[in-house]
């Protein structure tokens, strides 16, 4: 009987971009919650969904440059592991053996990038996303006004704490009777 040794598990490439792509979208889903608030509240804007969607557009633009940014290190980094073969210092000091791993991180920055782009242009993800945030943000709202303390109203007085409120009410309109220039 052969002894099987197990491989451990690695995901698949399409895996990491549409793990990469949920995370992306949940990012520029709470960017774009927190403008809808603060426009609200505090500027007091009326809710505009094209101001919005040029928003949710800008912010995946701006992961996309961040994506493309993080390849381009990625590829000095794979440069500089090249051929390298010594013990490591740090972290991030990459060797040869560490190559296959940064370029397969190369690649799912790059895939990234251009999934962003295109969900940019998808008009339909667009206003998701922005009708998400919109929720999002509302429900942020009312559960914040929810949470603020009510006005107590005062308990109703009766008995003898009644005769003696309307005395006391009694005197007080008395003495602002008597002080009254004109009486």
């Amino acid at each position: 009987m052969a002894i099987r040794i197990r491989r451990p598990w690695r995901p698949r490439f399409t895996e990491l971009v549409d793990d990469a792509l949920l995370v992306a979208r949940a990012g520029v889903r709470q960017s774009v919650k927190n403008v809808v608030i603060m426009r609200t509240l505090r500027d007091g804007a009326a809710y505009d969904a094209d101001w919005y969607a040029d928003a949710v557009r800008g912010e995946l633009e701006m992961l996309a440059v961040e994506s493309d940014a993080h390849a381009a290190r990625l590829t000095r980094e794979i440069d500089y592991a090249k051929g390298r073969n010594l013990r490591a210092v740090t972290a991030a000091d990459y060797m040869n053996r560490d190559v296959p791993k940064l370029k397969r991180r190369r690649k799912v920055q790059h895939a990234l990038a251009e999934r962003l782009r295109a969900l940019a242009q998808d008009p339909d993800a667009v206003v998701a996303l922005v009708e998400q945030a919109r929720l999002d943000a509302l429900d942020d709202i009312a559960a914040a006004a929810a949470e603020v303390p009510q006005r107590r109203h005062p308990r109703t007085v009766t008995g003898s704490a009644r005769r003696i409120a309307l005395a006391d009410l009694l005197d007080d309109l008395a003495a602002l009777a008597d002080e009254r220039p004109d009486a």
